[in-house]
C-alpha cells in the first residue's frame, strides 16, 4: 500500500566533542509491502537547492539510502558487515566506509514507518564521525 505521509527526520553527526544535529519535517510517499519491506521518498530544500532522498529496505538488516541533489550518494546500511560508499560533491568525490551498529524498523501496512539507524563513518581506516538517523513517517 502506498500513501502520502508526514516525514520527521532527526540526524546527528558527532565528530570528537562536536555534534551537529539536524531536524527536518517534510511530506513524502511511503510504500509498505505485506512482508514489511518499505520504500520512502521525500524531498528537502536548503540554500543549495532540492535534495531527493529514497530509503528502501531489502529486509530488517539491510537499508539503502540514495540522495541526489548538489551532492550524490548511495549508502548501504547492513547489520552484517561494513560497506563502502562514494560521496560525490561539485568539487570532487570522497570515499568512505560505513559500519552499521543498529537498525531498528517498525513498518505498518497502514502505512507508517519508524526507523532508527546508528553507524560510524570511516575514511582511510580512521573513524571520522559517529552518526544516527531517527525517522518517522505517518
Amino acid at each position: 500500500m502506498t500513501s502520502e505521509v508526514k516525514v520527521q527526520l532527526k540526524s546527528v553527526q558527532k565528530s570528537g566533542d562536536v555534534a551537529d544535529v539536524n531536524r527536518t519535517e517534510t511530506n513524502g510517499r511511503l510504500t509498505v509491502s505485506s512482508d514489511q519491506r518499505f520504500m520512502l521518498r521525500f524531498d528537502t530544500s536548503d540554500e543549495n537547492g532540492v535534495t531527493s532522498t529514497t530509503i528502501k529496505s531489502k529486509d530488517s538488516d539491510h537499508i539503502t539510502v540514495t540522495r541526489t541533489g548538489i551532492t550524490q550518494t548511495k549508502m548501504e546500511f547492513s547489520a552484517d558487515s561494513p560497506t563502502p560508499f562514494i560521496y560525490r560533491t561539485p568539487i570532487g568525490t570522497l570515499e568512505f566506509m560505513l559500519k552499521t551498529t543498529e537498525i531498528s524498523i517498525i513498518a505498518d501496512q497502514a502505512p507508517s514507518l519508524s526507523l532508527v539507524m546508528r553507524y560510524s563513518l570511516f575514511n582511510a581506516g580512521t573513524c571520522v564521525s559517529e552518526n544516527s538517523i531517527e525517522l518517522s513517517a505517518i
